[in-house]
């Protein structure tokens, strides 16, 4: 079963956390309507040994990653801004433009590469742009909120890492990116896997919800 917590606004960090409780039951169905359910109870103890076990059931947070973890979106200005050439289409994008004039880059024009997301297109540019150091700083101060946040949030996801919750993160921009982004956070590399950051594009569910989607991910 899934427990699905509700869209969790927290100003002023705008996080939205996807809350699963993840079982270990199978989904179990019938082949036919009139099946009595008199054995389903040992049916599935059969297949699943591990109900009769009376210790707790893991949990995963899976949390999204613009506005959640981050304090800006990290997609729309990467693809909007920066890409589309869009500067002010997006309440966060002048805060990283600004950021970028600060520390000597004008040129902001992101060559296309042929069958290459835009917004991987986007943040190899800005990452061989400005080199590992300056990366790591606009991704911790423009995009994280800054040193203190970091700090914050740090303790937090480690309180959660303490109670025996796993932590995922899943985005409806693109994984690969993110990862790219986390690399500026060492502190988290015992926090997020590199196989616990996932992105909608490889869901296998069709939903017409985005959030719908991110759930049944986390509940895989």
């Amino acid at each position: 079963s899934v427990l699905f917590l509700c869209t969790l606004f927290l100003p002023p960090l705008l996080w939205l956390a996807l809350a699963v409780q993840m079982h270990v039951e199978p989904a179990v169905r019938s082949r036919s309507r009139s099946r009595t359910p008199r054995n389903q109870d040992a049916d599935e103890q059969a297949i699943c040994p591990q109900l009769q076990s009376s210790s707790p059931m893991p949990a995963l947070l899976g949390l999204d990653f613009d506005c959640t973890i981050t304090v800006r979106h990290f997609y729309k200005c990467m693809v909007v801004g920066l890409f589309m050439r869009k500067p002010q289409s997006h309440a966060h994008c002048p805060a990283m433009f600004a950021w970028l004039q600060q520390n000597g880059i004008t040129d902001v024009r992101v060559p296309t590469v042929p069958d290459l997301h835009p917004m991987v297109c986007a943040v190899e540019f800005l990452a061989e742009k400005l080199g590992p150091e300056k990366f790591t700083r606009l991704i911790r101060e423009v995009f994280l909120g800054g040193e203190e946040r970091i700090q914050w949030l740090t303790g937090w996801l480690r309180a959660k890492k303490q109670l025996g919750v796993d932590l995922a993160i899943i985005t409806a921009g693109v994984s690969s990116t993110v990862s790219m982004a986390l690399d500026a956070v060492p502190e988290w590399n015992l926090l997020f896997t590199t196989d616990a950051v996932l992105d909608v594009g490889s869901c296998r569910h069709q939903v017409s919800s985005v959030i719908g989607q991110k759930a049944l991910m986390l509940r895989d």
